[in-house]
């Protein structure tokens, strides 16, 4: 009686809403809870453009999540900044040159068609001959050559908002529940990056960025104790609904050419009680009159990553360490209303798991205006465990190691407008339960395209006293096939039938950053 009471009863969710405050104090410089989001959606618009294929290139507020050495290298407004002021400086250059065309009073006189470069004007073979000559020449010219990029007068810092739309069509005939009806997974977040040097100058980059993600339902966490034998999916809906704040610090170590980071992740942890009143002792499940009372801090995990640029070759590598809510243990009391029998158990919760996660990715610039990445990611699924109270009473999980493949590229049209487009492969970490466990994952096929717009005062006459720094525009389409899957059970019942899943998800992703 006592072990059916307890295992039925572990059943009921516990909810719990934080305030936001809670998660500025568990993670002003940390995260609070695991990045799902940005693992199958994107943490940022650029991200999510290019299938997620960022840990080689990453430079903006994402990095944190990415690849928190990518906080080490410029942004694309100081990018964008410094080819403006050399744009500028060669286009005075050419002014002032000896054989430029001058008016009456010596003046020089502006040419039409945009600003003259002090490249376009070279006689090399990268710039005559053949398109096939041109092409070839500027395919291998710096292939493996160190060429330091222009600074800006003023790094810039960095303020993104960001929102997600993701609603996904999962078409499945397993027994309904509120987690396998109608999943919502959209969110909004907040990214900040501030260049250190502000403070104290070293000659190098070193920025602080902070990334934060929050669902759109308003719930900013679900603790709930996952009974394995009720039909839940793993990466979408309730699974989902958790807050990710991430923080890291990025350095220079080698000018243009290696960059390394450290950040901290983090999940609450704690201890509490569960009083359980009046549970009818039966062999059906029951659902308790039922209080609780948890304390949560933060459980801080590391994050380490890499990146080094030569030529036209970057090469990245990132590690984030597995996060989860652990409550260990909480007593909790029964109460009975026969005879006033009180019974007390000890419980145990383990949910919120996100992997452990090392990344690897390489990407190669063919020419100025193309860039192409590749990531692998490999996802250590087979570390999680079940609370120890389901560890005894459940059937093993299993979950298998995952390796993702994403492939994306990158084409600037111009130096303020940029193309996206990325594919990718992630396969699921779920096997087919044929007894009583019912987690259910599919395996995704990822299709993305996004687009960059760069705004500057300084390409507009009307907003050039106005617009002092660049804002940026980025937006993305995601879709995701999902592999059908068919769940055959050694012994169906009505509670537990054999079912089958799948579907498809859209995702829209859109990004604000504004530079000061």
């Amino acid at each position: 009686m006592r072990n059916k009471l307890f295992s039925k009863e572990i059943i009921s969710n516990a909810r719990l809403t934080f305030a936001f405050l809670l998660g500025i104090l568990g993670a002003g410089s940390s995260e609070l809870a695991a990045g799902s989001y940005g693992d199958i959606y994107g943490a940022h618009p650029t991200a999510a453009g290019m299938a997620g294929a960022q840990t080689a290139t990453v430079n903006n507020s994402s990095a944190v999540f990415y690849n928190v050495a990518g906080l080490g290298r410029m942004n694309e407004a100081d990018l964008f900044s410094a080819y403006l002021d050399q744009r500028d400086k060669d286009k005075e250059a050419a002014a002032n040159a000896p054989d430029a065309p001058k008016d009456a009073q010596g003046n020089p006189i502006p040419q039409d068609g945009g600003p003259v470069l002090a490249s376009d004007v070279q006689d090399t073979p990268g710039t005559t001959g053949p398109w096939y000559k041109r092409a070839w020449y500027n395919l291998k010219d710096g292939m493996f050559t160190y060429r330091p990029l222009p600074r800006p007068t003023r790094p810039l810092h960095e303020v993104t908002f960001l929102g997600t739309y993701a609603n996904p069509t999962l078409k499945n005939n397993a027994p309904k529940n509120e987690n396998t009806k109608n999943p919502d997974d959209s969110f909004v977040g907040l990214g900040f990056t501030m260049n250190l040097n502000e403070i104290f100058d070293v000659g190098r980059t070193i920025r602080f960025g902070l990334n934060a993600i929050l669902p759109a339902t308003g719930n900013l966490m679900v603790v709930n104790d996952q009974n394995p034998t009720v039909p839940r999916y793993l990466q979408s809906g309730k699974s989902d609904e958790r807050p990710t704040i991430m923080a890291g610090v990025g350095v220079e170590l080698w000018k243009d050419r290696l960059f390394a980071g450290i950040g901290m992740t983090a999940l609450a942890g704690g201890s509490g009680a569960i009083l359980l009143k009046d549970v009818p002792i039966s062999p059906d499940p029951v659902q308790a009159n039922s209080q609780v009372v948890l304390t949560l801090k933060p459980m801080i995990n590391p994050t380490y990553g890499l990146q080094f640029t030569y030529g036209k070759w970057n090469m990245g590598v990132s590690y984030k360490r597995e996060t989860y809510l652990s409550a260990d243990p909480i007593p909790a009391r029964a109460q009975t209303t026969l005879l006033g029998i009180q019974l007390d158990f000890d419980l145990a919760l383990l949910d919120q798991y996100n992997p452990r996660v090392y990344s690897y990715g390489v990407g190669f610039r063919p020419f100025q205006k193309i860039l192409i990445n590749f990531d692998i990611n490999r996802e250590q699924w087979s570390l999680y465990q079940l609370s120890r109270i389901k560890e005894k009473y459940s059937e093993p999980l299993n979950f298998h190691d995952t390796t993702n493949y994403r492939l994306g590229a990158e084409y600037a049209f111009r130096p303020s407008v940029k193309f996206r487009a990325g594919i990718g492969k992630r396969p699921s970490p779920v096997p087919i339960y044929h007894g009583a466990n019912n987690w259910m994952d599919n395996d995704r096929i990822i299709y993305s395209v996004g687009f960059s717009y760069l705004f500057s005062g300084r390409n507009y006459a009307f907003l050039k006293d106005r617009l002092r720094n660049p804002v940026i525009f980025d937006f993305a389409i995601m879709n995701q096939q999902l592999s059908s899957v068919g769940v055959t059970k050694y012994n169906p019942t009505d509670r537990n039938p054999s079912y089958s899943y799948g579907g498809y998800i859209w995702s829209f992703n859109f990004s604000v950053s504004l530079f000061f």
